[in-house]
C-alpha cells in the first residue's frame, strides 16, 4: 500500500506540472510567467557555449529555483550522457541535436497527449518538429533550426557570363558547363559547385539525403507491422527508382567527361575553396555565413534557397533542429518541464536562434520575418526544412561514402550500391534506434 501511495503522489505531479507546461506552450499563459510554483534544482546538459546560454539560463530561474547549465564537448558529449544515466547521475534536461534526441528516446520523460495534444504541438512548431513525435506523446521540444542553404561567389559566376544564380537541379548541368574552368591538362581551376564526392564536401550526407527526399523518398519510415523503422532507399521499384535518379545526378559531377564535371577527390574540402574564391557554389548550414566572412571578409558571395525539384510542389531543404528533453531519471520533474518550456519558449528560442545565427523552431516566431535579406532566408529555409532519423551520425556517414565511392569508381552498378546502402542502413537502425524508440 505504501509503495502504491508513493506512486500515485509521483504521477500526480507529474501531470499538474504537464498540464501548466502545455499550457505555457499553445500560449495560454505567456513564457516567463509564474505558471507554477517551482523550487529546487534543474540540471541542464548541452553543447551551446556558456558565454551564449548564460543570460537565457538566468531568464529562466525563479526565486526558488535554481538551474546549473553545464557545458559539454560535442566529441564526448554522448558518451558522457549515456555513462551519467548508467550510473544515475545524469542531468534533469538536455540539449542536443534531433538525431541525438531521437537515438536516447529511452532515457528520455515523454509528455502524453492528454497533457500536450499533438494538434497543439504541430500548430506550434515547424513541421520538421513531427520528428520529435511518438504515437503517444511528445519526446522533446524543438529550439533551433539550421538550414542548409546554397552559398554563391557573384564574382565568379558573373565573369562566366551568367546573370542568376541556378534555382532548379535541371539548370545546373548548363551552369556547370559555363562556370567551370580548366587548365591545359583537364585540371579544374574554377569549380561551379561541390557536388559529386563525399569525403571532400563537408554537407555531403546533408545535400545527398536532401536530394533524395526531394526526389519523395524519405529514406526511412516504419513498418506497420513490427513498429520499427526501415530503410527504404530501395523498399521496392519506385523508391530505388527514386534513389537512383538522385544519386546518378549528385555523382555525375564527378564524372570525367561528363557535361556536370565540375568537381572531383583531389580537390580541398569545398568549404575551403569557396572561402578561396575558387569555388562558385557552395551548399552549407546557415550557420556557416558568420565564419566564412570571418575567413575571408573581402568574399562577394551572396545566398539563395537551397535549390529545388522543378514542377515539384512541395520546397524543401535539410535543417538540423535542436531539442531539449527531460530526462526520465530526473528528480524534479515540475520545475524539469517548467524550465524545458521556457527555454524552448519563444523569449528564450528567438534569442538563441539569433546569436547562434540559425532559425527558431516556433511558427510564432517564424511569422514576423527580420528586417534583412540574409535572416529572411535562413527563417524561410526553416519552414520548409525536414530531416529524417539518422540512428548513428559516424555510421551513416561511411555508408554514404561508401555508396558513393562504389558508384564513382564503378565497383558496383549505383542500383546495387543502392541496396547494398540499404541493408546496411538496415543493420544500423537494429542495432541502434530500433532497440530504443518505443520503450
Amino acid at each position: 500500500m505504501k509503495d502504491i501511495g508513493i506512486k500515485n503522489i509521483i504521477t500526480g505531479i507529474f501531470v499538474i506540472a504537464a498540464i501548466a507546461a502545455f499550457m505555457v506552450f499553445s500560449g495560454v499563459i505567456n513564457i516567463g510567467s509564474q505558471s507554477a510554483q517551482v523550487s529546487g534544482q534543474v540540471t541542464v546538459w548541452g553543447t551551446i557555449p556558456f558565454s551564449t546560454i548564460q543570460q537565457y539560463i538566468d531568464q529562466a530561474k525563479e526565486q526558488n529555483l535554481t538551474i546549473n547549465y553545464v557545458e559539454k564537448k560535442p566529441l564526448t558529449y554522448e558518451d558522457e550522457l549515456i555513462n551519467s544515466f548508467a550510473s544515475g547521475t545524469g542531468p534533469d534536461l538536455f540539449i542536443m541535436s534531433h538525431e541525438g534526441i531521437l537515438r536516447h528516446s529511452d532515457k528520455i520523460l515523454e509528455i502524453p497527449y492528454e497533457s500536450f495534444p499533438r494538434s497543439s504541438y504541430e500548430q506550434a512548431y515547424v513541421d520538421e518538429a513531427r520528428l520529435f513525435l511518438s504515437d503517444t506523446g511528445v519526446r522533446a521540444f524543438p529550439i533551433t533550426v539550421d538550414p542548409m542553404i546554397m552559398y554563391y561567389n557573384k564574382a565568379l559566376i558573373s565573369s562566366a557570363f551568367v546573370l542568376d544564380v541556378p534555382e532548379y537541379w535541371d539548370e545546373f548541368p548548363s551552369f556547370a558547363n559555363q562556370v567551370t574552368q580548366y587548365s591545359g591538362t583537364g585540371e579544374i581551376i574554377i569549380s561551379a559547385a561541390a557536388l559529386g564526392t563525399f569525403d571532400n564536401i563537408p554537407s555531403a550526407k546533408n545535400i545527398i539525403t536532401a536530394l533524395i527526399m526531394q526526389n519523395k523518398n524519405n529514406i526511412i519510415s516504419v513498418d506497420p507491422t513490427t513498429k520499427k523503422n526501415r530503410s527504404i532507399l530501395s523498399f521496392d521499384e519506385d523508391q530505388i527508382q527514386r534513389t537512383i535518379q538522385a544519386m546518378d545526378f549528385y555523382t555525375s559531377f564527378a564524372r570525367f567527361g561528363s557535361n556536370t564535371y565540375s568537381w572531383n577527390e583531389a580537390l580541398v574540402d569545398s568549404k575551403n575553396k569557396f572561402i578561396s574564391g575558387d569555388l562558385a557554389i557552395h551548399f552549407g548550414l546557415g550557420s556557416e555565413a558568420q565564419d566564412i566572412r570571418r575567413k575571408n571578409p573581402n568574399l562577394d558571395f551572396g545566398v539563395a534557397l537551397f535549390p529545388q525539384v522543378r514542377d515539384n510542389t512541395l520546397r524543401s531543404t535539410h535543417g538540423a533542429m535542436t531539442g531539449i528533453a527531460i530526462a526520465k531519471q530526473s528528480k524534479n520533474i515540475p520545475a524539469s518541464i517548467n524550465v524545458a518550456s521556457k527555454i524552448a519558449g519563444s523569449v528564450i528560442a528567438d534569442g538563441l536562434a539569433n546569436d547562434l545565427n540559425v532559425a527558431p523552431a516556433r511558427k510564432d516566431l517564424l511569422r514576423d520575418k527580420p528586417d534583412d535579406a540574409f535572416r529572411t532566408l535562413i527563417y524561410n529555409s526553416a519552414i520548409i526544412s525536414r530531416g529524417w532519423i539518422d540512428a548513428d551520425p559516424d555510421a551513416t556517414n561511411e555508408l554514404f561514402s561508401e555508396l558513393v565511392r562504389n558508384i564513382n569508381t564503378g565497383a558496383l552498378s549505383t542500383r546495387d550500391a543502392i541496396s547494398r546502402a540499404n541493408a546496411d542502413l538496415n543493420t544500423i537502425l537494429n542495432r541502434t534506434i530500433n532497440t530504443t524508440l518505443g520503450n
